[in-house]
């Protein structure tokens, strides 16, 4: 039996509160963003926050600056406590339990910053582009390390991958939508469960608890 008591990946904050034009121009650009079909120029996003778009500009050469900048914000929390999952020496299936449980918690607390990184299509600066990347590169690193245990089933990393972040993130979708009840935390073990069946060599598709 797989004990959970591993976990101490470097946890998950929260954005800094910033109280300012700039903090206002983020929240603004982030819930605009995360609506269907809402306008998100320039001039939408300085009236939704409440500010010139002078101001916008003071801050930001672009549209696309600004939400590049919204998107680092969001996704940098949570790329640091993949590095410390990935870092970290404890069993994978606990290691992939917590990559979902802590997904999911991030949703559930952030949902609309969620939904903007992860179920929206962007368009990003150069300067934002690496970011974007980092986490699938972790989720990479992380399949690895569990192929180079024997313990991964033979297929592709990228389609272990799409696998992986297909059935996780099927979760966060339906709650945002109404389709599945809130938290999304509350499936965190029949998803992992359901990854390791999927992914794992029989000999490791026993019951997470």
């Amino acid at each position: 039996m797989t004990t959970r008591g591993h976990s101490q990946a470097k946890p998950e904050g929260r954005p800094d509160a910033r109280p300012d034009a700039k903090s206002r121009l983020h929240e603004a650009a982030l819930r605009l963003a995360t609506l269907d079909e809402s306008d998100t120029s320039v001039r939408a996003i300085a009236r939704e926050a409440g500010v010139s778009q002078g101001a916008l500009y003071r801050h930001y050469a672009s549209r696309e600056d600004l939400l590049g900048a919204v998107f680092a914000e969001q996704i940098e929390p949570m790329i640091a406590h993949k590095e410390g999952l990935v870092a970290m020496r404890a069993p994978i299936r606990d290691r992939v339990r917590e990559w979902v449980r802590s997904t999911y918690d991030r949703f559930d607390r952030e949902p609309d910053g969620f939904a903007f990184v992860f179920l929206t299509t962007h368009n990003l600066p150069e300067k934002h582009k690496h970011i974007a990347g980092r986490q699938s590169a972790l989720l990479t690193e992380l399949l690895r390390q569990w192929a180079s245990e024997g313990k991964l089933k033979d297929m592709p990393i990228e389609l272990a991958s799409a696998m992986f972040v297909g059935l996780m993130l099927s979760v966060p979708e339906r709650v945002r939508k109404g389709s599945l009840a809130k938290p999304a935390a509350q499936y965190t073990d029949r998803i992992a469960d359901s990854i390791w069946a999927v992914l794992a060599e029989e000999e490791g598709e026993s019951s997470l608890g």
